[in-house]
């Protein structure tokens, strides 16, 4: 097992603990303003249980506030600790370090030591560093411990009104601008909001489009310039001129740096040490808060740590082709279901720009017959990664290929195309069996119905046809990285024609078992505009030792998500038990992969709909993948991958890696320093799974394993996912029902009643 350390550092409360409290009737209003009133004089929770206000002195003339009183001992009270906590690093670091959030408490680095220092920039346009503190518990050694977690980032500022910005000719039209508004806490920096994007600079007033209502219309001296990173950069391009360029290489080479294993994992320790030493923080007069160093694995105190084995794969139906390798299996053995896959024969319909007719022909012959002559590898051991081409590697015979020719890049020229190959099958009596389309990055920023990736695949579709896409900057890469794509194109098309690839071999258990995923995708008009967030449903199903993917997929607007998902689950245990001749008395275990935490009423609500069917074995355990936390794993071991100076994932842990961090918490690396495509990525992080309190299946040990093999069951890649396919499926289904409902004329139905929603067509 490899040397780790976590950002998280044990917390305890020394010196004077014995604290007087105060107690009284919860309501939010009140609580927040006792907030606001009493901000440097007390710290308030909200006790559930009681549904009261607790409030804690912190000043040292301060009483209780509420009317009933109680002497408690700190020490045993580790509830209050994150609040006192908190309260604590804002009093230490008040007037000593600009607080850019109290939520957690985010502090900013010194300006001297930014990333864009120079003496001929002005001292308003910054990029500093900025620490994020947090608390935690976590099981060490039997018993829950809180401790401190922090990690850190970079982030840049334009500290001057737009006025000034004019006046040194800096662009601003294109560019979103934000007005200041004062923090409820006068400790905390004033919060910024975006308010519409410059479509004119008229003398002192800024004209706006896209933008909130009332701000049509701006005074320069008012707003402040958005401080995106590339917009930065173009303020230093113009301040700058010719030195611009080997500054903003440096800089990038410090950004880098920073964000790497070894920069994150010195800036934290010395932030930590920073707090022990010589912050002298108190949660209340007496008492002192004590930090432990990190925590690693080589002392007792460290959570339950395992390498989780790689996913076994099953490539023919008697089960005796088995590997953890899809890519060579393919190659060797071919897809699981080669023997009984009928359209041998593929007809393909080709959708591009009549201007790249000779490049999407040459792209075509390669991905169908494959590149035998590119071979990548380390010298002495080169492989043609695609050698074998997507029609023998999926044991099919010669495709039938028909181009039809857009006359440019608009939507209503992509659809006339897409006419022209339905009309000719229709006329010569035949069905495509996929389209094949030839799109451009650029048509991912277009959101509206004209996309015209979106209106091919909306006529296809309707016709139960796939369609697979292909971006034109993919079909110029080199060879040596085309190969990659390819692969991975291939396997997405196989799926997408209603093949098996593989099937992921899973282990035997004595109860039935039924996987939801739940993911969602949001949408807005514009950055001012309101935003609608969408969820799809994809369930994944075991069946024989088998896992596979039911023909039932959706997406509904999140208000309506519940329902939905009852449906779906009603629906789909319904099926499966009539395929398998379940019992009313047979064992049933449902497992849910969410991309939210599921709140009491919805789990009660679930539990009502498994009562509608007559089970009477069912046990629930609701997971939460979550990828947004503040934990980070270093591995000491990992010297990172690549040769030179220019390593990836240096410290970062290794894919497969399992921290539980209690009964119901675990951190997953589903991608790991290896899974990283560069070394300016930074350095990989884990996934948070949070097991529901209310889950009745409660083994995490189980469920972390379980979720790590859908991970690498993916059949829209030959690499691993960052996530489970029960998520990164859903997301899929989501984002691309919400891009075709902007499309005239698509009705969902097509994807609900047709052929082609039984098959993963949203790869």
């Amino acid at each position: 097992m490899p040397s780790l350390t976590i950002n998280f550092a044990p917390l305890n409360v020394v010196g004077k603990t014995t604290v007087q409290i105060g107690r009284q009737a919860f309501d939010p209003d009140r609580l927040r303003n006792l907030r606001i009133d009493f901000s440097n004089t007390h710290v308030f929770r909200r006790d559930g249980k009681a549904d009261a206000i607790v409030d804690i002195p912190i000043a040292d003339d301060a009483a209780p506030i509420g009317n009933v009183r109680e002497q408690i001992d700190l020490r045993h009270e580790h509830q209050l600790w994150p609040e006192l906590f908190r309260a604590s690093l804002l009093r230490a670091f008040n007037g000593r370090r600009p607080i850019l959030s109290a939520y957690p408490v985010s502090l900013v680095g010194a300006a001297n030591q930014g990333l864009l220092v120079h003496p001929d920039l002005p001292n308003w346009l910054e990029r500093r560093s900025v620490l994020k503190f947090d608390t935690r518990r976590i099981e060490l050694d039997g018993r829950s411990v809180t401790g401190v977690v922090c990690e850190s980032r970079l982030k840049s500022f334009i500290n001057a009104t737009c006025d000034v910005l004019v006046a040194s000719d800096i662009p601003l039209v294109g560019r979103y601008v934000q007005i200041q508004e004062p923090s409820s806490d006068d400790r905390v920096l004033p919060r910024r909001r975006v308010v519409g994007r410059v479509r004119e600079v008229n003398g002192r007033m800024l004209v706006l489009d896209d933008n909130m209502e009332g701000f049509d219309q701006v005074p320069t001296n008012e707003v402040y310039l958005e401080p995106r990173s590339e917009t930065v950069d173009d303020c230093v391009l113009k301040l700058l001129g010719g030195r611009a360029a080997g500054f903003l290489a440096a800089t990038a080479a410090k950004a880098q740096a920073f964000n790497s294993g070894p920069g994150r994992k010195t800036r934290i320790e010395e932030a930590m040490a920073f707090l022990r030493d010589k912050a002298n923080l108190s949660p209340v007069p007496g008492a002192s808060f004590k930090i432990a160093d990190l925590i690693r694995s080589k002392q007792r105190l460290f959570p339950s740590t395992e390498l989780l084995d790689k996913p076994l794969l099953v490539f023919d139906p008697s089960g005796s082709r088995r590997s953890d390798w899809p890519e060579r299996s393919l190659r060797d053995h071919g897809p699981y279901d080669q023997r009984t896959f009928t359209s041998k024969r593929p007809r393909i319909a080709v959708i591009c720009q009549a201007r790249l007719e000779g490049q999407v022909d040459a792209f075509i012959a390669k991905f169908l017959d494959g590149m035998p002559d590119v071979k990548t590898g380390p010298r002495g051991r080169q492989t043609a990664r695609y050698g074998d081409g997507f029609l023998r590697r999926f044991a099919l015979d010669k495709a039938s290929v028909g181009f039809f020719l857009a006359d440019g890049s608009s939507a209503d020229a992509y659809f006339a195309a897409s006419k022209k190959a339905l009309d000719k099958a229709n006329d010569e009596g035949f069905k495509w069996d996929l389209a094949i389309v030839q799109v451009e990055e650029e048509f991912k920023s277009i959101d509206d119905g004209s996309n015209p990736y979106y209106a091919t695949k909306s006529v296809f579709l309707k016709r139960d046809i796939p369609v697979q896409s292909v971006r034109l900057e993919t079909m110029s890469q080199a060879g040596s990285e085309l190969v990659f794509s390819m692969n991975h194109m291939s396997l997405a098309t196989y799926a997408k024609l209603g093949g098996v690839p593989w099937l992921l071999a899973s282990r035997q258990t004595t109860a039935h078992e039924l996987v939801i995923g739940l993911g969602s995708h949001t949408t807005t008009t514009g950055r001012t505009g309101p935003q609608q967030r969408y969820v799809g449903i994809t369930t994944v199903f075991s069946s024989d030792g088998s896992y596979l993917l039911s023909d039932r997929t959706g997406v509904v607007p999140y208000e309506r998500y519940a329902d939905e998902l009852y449906e779906t689950l009603k629906r789909t245990v319904d099926t499966v038990r009539k395929q398998d001749n379940w019992r009313a008395t047979d064992k049933v275990r449902l497992v849910f992969h969410m991309f939210k935490p599921l709140k009491d009423l919805e789990v009660e609500a679930i539990e009502r709909t498994i009562q509608d069917l007559d089970l009477k074995d069912v046990t629930f355990a609701f997971l939460h993948i979550a990828p947004d936390h503040p934990l980070l794993i270093f591995d000491e071991d990992q010297p990172g991958v690549g040769f030179g100076n220019n390593k990836k994932g240096v410290l970062g842990p290794f894919r497969r890696l399992n921290v539980r961090l209690s009964d119901f918490e675990s951190l997953i690396v589903f991608s790991g320093a290896s899974e990283l495509k560069q070394a300016s990525d930074g350095m990989p992080r884990p996934a948070l799974l949070k097991l529901h309190r209310r889950s009745t299946f409660k083994d995490m040990t189980y469920l972390a394993r379980q979720a790590f093999e859908f991970s690498g069951h993916s059949w829209r890649m030959l690499a691993p996912e960052p996530y489970p396919i029960t998520i990164r499926y859903s997301d899929l289904i989501a984002e691309r029902l919400t891009g075709l409902a902007n499309v005239a004329g698509w009705d969902d139905e097509a994807i609900k009643f047709g052929n082609v929603g039984r098959r993963l067509w949203f790869l």
